[in-house]
Parts: structure tokens; sequence; C-alpha cells
């Protein structure tokens, strides 16, 4: 029987550290989960003592009895000194201990140290002193460490706030109760002897009071106490679940934020696609460049919530920069003054946008406080500067390098409407008003049909980052960007054409040279001007102006189809007519399955509203020639 119960005994420490040991790998925040490594040690070495003791029952030989008693001997105080530092650390760990202690320490520090050394001295003069040790073990280590972890598990258990709904939490009561009664059975119940409460409090007694022998109330408080603890560990799992759960509730949260700042980018980005339509807009309704440029200063202001927004030109010497427009809070004023901050002076000569450097600033009467916060971007326009765009805000750090890029955008549409603007007053006095409608409509549609295609390759990108498939989102950017610079060379093909057939000082033969000089500079193809006219063209200002755009559309179709490295416009006169062709070496086409495409039916219309003729000749591979025939006026 006594065989049995040693090996229970032993068998419930040994579950015990294996336990804890099989908790241990998991991590945890609770205080129990960092004191396990002393349990488990308490465990191993315990369970190895009993199950010395079992085997000491045996009667084995000397030799092997001496090697037992040994072992036992040694891993007793070590196993007592593992549960005295697991009780010790459950304590601290909880919560710090109350003030009352630190004076208990004082106090006790003394005798106990007394006690000890009269246990080392008894122990030393023993004849079997093994038998001394095992019982000053019981009631220097085992006893004291027994009660602290008794009231760790209870203080563990008072200090938890989830007691009351988590059961799990009643089992560190069961726990201290066990460890409680295993600090009396293990530590304060020892063999007889002469000393301490050894003469009456001690196997015999106990056996005779109880009637059960003392190491079955040890197995029984080891058992409930192994079961206690293996109960709580499931703290552990609640634990764990609890803490997924709360990431779960924060990965939701993150999706939830993340999604808000993609409907709010997706909200931004339609208010500035929006406004860039409607500005588009307002200039291919031709109204007065004074209130496009305030509406580009106010919705700048607006969309980038700054405190205020202007424009300014340079005057007719490029000298001062008058301010255009304006728009704040308050009050629109401040138009006609000249621009005399250093920081947006700076910017337009150096042509680069730029952004308020941290910590300056500079006091603005009209806000009638410091601007703090602003972005500045010059507008420029083939290397020529024509001012600044600017937002202010008395905030500091209002804006940010994507702020700045709206803010190149609107500079972009506002560059567009100053050359809209000095097209349409030349055009007025040319009295062409419907050519003028018409180059305004193939603007604005250009625009807005680029505006369509960018948001929905935005779309686009956003549902390939979604799905994590960067490389597609990287490829469809790509295609955006191409078709954005398609389209800022077909504009400023437009606008340069516009600027050459309205240049009132210099003739026509002159602004086709310079402007396919410019054209070559632009795409790199190598281009030649022959001009075999004896004396300038006498054309209307309608045929005039169709020659030219015939001329840009035809060099359109060269750099987007062609594919050629050489391109001629030649000018000469037959019959009182003008003959103009533009003539190039690239893929060719077969012109009636062109029909509809390469803006031919254009170009002819274009040629027949002046009274002309055009025609076109294509053979693939060898090049392609667009020739127009103009009256020209009677002298």
């Amino acid at each position: 029987m006594a065989e049995q119960l040693y090996f229970i005994y032993g068998l419930a420490f040994f579950s015990l550290a294996i336990a804890s040991l099989l908790e241990m790998r998991e991590s945890s925040e609770l205080p129990l989960g960092r004191q396990l490594p002393w349990l488990a040690l308490f465990g191993l070495m315990h369970s190895a003592v009993e199950w010395c003791d079992m085997f000491l029952l045996r009667s084995p030989s000397p030799d092997y009895e001496n090697a037992l008693l040994l072992t036992r001997t040694i891993l007793l105080p070590l196993s007592a000194v593992m549960l005295i530092r697991f009780g010790i650390g459950l304590l601290a760990e909880v919560g710090p201990l109350p003030n009352w202690t630190s004076f208990a320490h004082a106090v006790l520090f003394v005798p106990a140290m007394l006690l000890v050394a009269y246990a080392l001295v008894v122990i030393t003069t023993e004849t079997h002193p093994e038998r001394t040790a095992d019982t000053w073990s019981r009631y220097l280590l085992f006893l004291p460490g027994g009660l602290m972890t008794s009231l760790g598990f209870a203080r563990h258990w008072f200090k938890a706030p989830q007691r009351a709904t988590n059961r799990r939490y009643r089992w560190l009561l069961v726990a201290a109760g066990a460890s409680f009664l295993y600090a009396i059975t293990a530590g304060l119940i020892v063999e007889r002897g002469p000393y301490g409460l050894a003469p009456w409090v001690n196997y015999e007694a106990i056996e005779r009071l109880t009637r059960v022998p003392i190491q079955l109330w040890r197995t029984v408080a080891g058992v409930t106490l192994t079961g206690a603890v293996i109960r709580a560990l499931g703290l552990f799992a609640a634990e764990r679940r609890h803490q997924i759960n709360l990431l779960q509730r924060e990965r939701e949260r993150a999706q939830h934020a993340a999604l808000l700042a993609q409907r709010d980018a997706r909200q931004i980005a339609e208010r500035w696609s929006e406004t860039l339509v409607q500005i588009s807009r307002q200039i291919s309704t031709l109204e007065p460049l004074e209130d496009i440029l305030t509406a580009i200063v106010d919705r700048g202001r607006v969309l980038l919530r700054a405190n205020a927004a202007a424009l300014a030109l340079w005057d007719e010497n490029y000298e001062t920069l008058m301010v255009k427009a304006f728009a704040s809070a308050t009050e629109k004023g401040m138009l006609d003054r000249p621009v005399t901050q250093p920081l947006i002076i700076d910017t337009v000569r150096a042509r680069r946008a730029s952004l308020l450097p941290s910590g300056d600033g500079w006091y603005c009467d009209v806000l009638d406080s410091e601007v703090r916060s602003a972005a500045i971007v010059p507008l420029t326009f083939e290397g020529e500067t024509l001012g600044a765009l600017w937002t202010v805000s008395t905030k500091s750090g209002a804006f940010n390098e994507t702020d700045l890029n709206h803010i190149e955008h609107l500079s972009d549409q506002a560059v567009i409407a100053i050359q809209h603007a000095l097209m349409a007053a030349r055009l007025q006095s040319l009295a062409v008003v419907e050519e003028r409608a018409r180059i305004a409509r193939e603007m604005h549609d250009g625009l807005a049909q680029l505006l369509g295609y960018v948001s929905l390759e935005v779309q686009t990108v956003e549902a390939f980052i979604r799905q994590d498939n960067h490389e597609a989102a990287l490829a469809e950017l790509g295609q955006a960007r191409n078709r954005i610079n398609s389209a800022q060379a077909d504009v400023r093909e437009n606008i340069l054409s516009l600027r050459t057939t309205l240049a009132g000082e210099a003739d026509l033969a002159q602004s086709l040279r310079e402007y396919i000089d410019e054209f070559g500079i632009q795409t790199g193809i190598t281009t030649r001007f022959i001009n075999e006219l004896g004396e300038p063209p006498n054309l209307s200002p309608l045929a005039e102006t169709q020659l030219v755009c015939i001329v840009q559309e035809a060099l359109a179709n060269v750099r987007k189809h062609a594919n050629a490295r050489n391109v001629e416009l030649r000018l000469s006169a037959q019959d009182g007519h003008l003959h103009v062709s533009v003539s190039d070496d690239g893929t060719g086409f077969v012109p009636h399955s062109a029909r509809g495409h390469f803006g031919l039916e254009t170009m002819r219309e274009r040629s027949q509203s002046a009274g002309g003729e055009l025609t076109v000749t294509s053979t693939l591979d060898e090049g392609t020639t667009v020739a127009l025939w103009l009256p020209q006026l009677q002298q």
C-alpha cells in the first residue's frame, strides 16, 4: 500500500511538472504564467524524491540505498526552494505586497537565520543526518513555501477582475486550499524527534488521531493541488481566446479604418476630378478669364481647406508678379496687388513647386495672421514662366506632397485657360467664332475622356491593390501614365498650333517653320521645311486658321501612327492656289480602310470650310502625303 501511495504521490507532482512545461510553450500575460518554470522544477524534483522513497521501501542493496538516500537528501530541500520561489513570485506578480510585509521581513529575518544555523548544527552532528535534514527541510522550507503558495493562489483569485464571469478562477481557490493542506502535511508533520513540534506533532500522533497514515494525507493534498492547477491552467487558453478576439476586433477596426480611408480618398479624387471637369467646361464655354481663374483659386482653397489661395501673373515687363485671382474665407480682395513674398518669387524663378519649409512663415495682412503653411506651384508653358498659384494656411503642416500635386493639376488648368483666353482674344479679331467654339469643344471632349479613363484606371488599380496584385497595379498605372502623356502632348500641340496661327508678329510661312521645328524637338523626328513661295501667301483669316489646324492634325498623325523617321512640310503656289503638303517615310496605310480614322474626315471638313481641297495618298511601308490646296485672295 505504501509503495502505491508513493507512486501516486510522485506521479501527481510529475503530472504537475509536465502540465506546467506544456503551458510554458505558449505566451501569456497572466501572472501565473511567468512563474510556471519554478512550479515545473518543483514538480520534477519532488516527484523524484517520492519515487526515491518508493524504491527505498523495497530494501535495496546498501550501495543502491545510499545512492537513493543521497539523491533524496539533495533533491528534497532543492524542491522546497523551488516551491518557495514559486510562492514568492506568485505573490509579487499579482501586485504590490502590503506595506506590513516589509516589516514582517525585518522582524523574522534574525530568528529565521538563527533557526537555520541551529538546524545546520544539528544536521551535521547527528548520527543519521538524512533524517534530521528531512525534518528541518520541511520546517524551514516546505512549510513557508506551501503557505506562500497558498496565499499566492488566493491573492491571484482575489485580484482577478474576471473571477465573477470565468468559473475557472474558482480552481485557484481550490489550489490555495490544497497548498495549505500540503504545507501542513508536508511541512509541519514530521517524524518523531526532539526538535520543535516533532515530539507532539508527528506521523504516529496524526495516524492515531485520524487513523489515516500521513502519506495518504500528503497524496490527497498533492493530487488535489495538481488537479486544481491543471484545471486552472485552462485560464491560459481562455486568455489566448480573449487575445485572439481582441486581435480580431483590432483587425476589423483597422480594416474598417482602411475602408473609410479608401472611401475618403475616392471622394477626394472624385471632387478633384469634378473640379477639373467643371473648370474645363468653363474654358470650353468661353467664360471670361477672370472668372475661370477665380474659380480655380476658390476651388483649390476649399478642397485643400486652406485659409486663402491666390494666382499671380507677370506684368508686361516680367518684373513684378501681380495678383489676378484671390479667394479666402473672409474676403475676395487683394486683386492687382504686387507679390512681395520672397518664397513665392523664388519658387516662380526656380520653376519648381515647393512647400513652406517647417518653422518658416510670414505675416499676411489680408488674413491678419501668420502664414505657417504654403503650397506654391509655378505656372509654366513651354519653358516660359507665366506666374504662380499658391494656397496658404495658418496651421503648421497643413499641406503635403499630394496636395502639391493637386495644385499642379489646377495650375495646368490655369495655363490652359490663359492660353485659351489669348487664343479667344485673337480669334475675335479674326471673326472666326465658329472655329473657336469647335476647338474649344475638342479640347473639352479630349480632357473629359482623359479624366474618365484615368478614373476607371484608378478604380482598377485600387481593386488590384486590395487583391495584393501589385504587378497588375503597376501595369495599369503605366498604361494610365502613357495615356496622360499622350493627351498632354495633344494639348500642347493644339495650343502650339493655335499660338502659331495667331502670331501677329510673324507671317504664315515663318510661323509654320517655327511650328515644325518645335515638333521635331518634341518628337525626335527629323523635320524639313521647304518654302517655294516667292511672296507671303494671301489667305483669309479662316483659311489661315484651317491650314494650320490641318498641318497640326497631319503632324499629330505622324507622331501617333506613322512611326516615321523623317517628315517634310512644303509650301508652294500654283494657279492662284496655295499648295501645302506634309510627307513622311512611315509605315503608311490603305486610305480607303482608314475611313473614319486618323482625323481624315475632320481635315477634309476643315479644307472644305475654307474653300479648299484635301487629298491623302499612302502606301504601306512607303509613307503618307497629305496635300492641301487653298484659294488665295485676289490682290
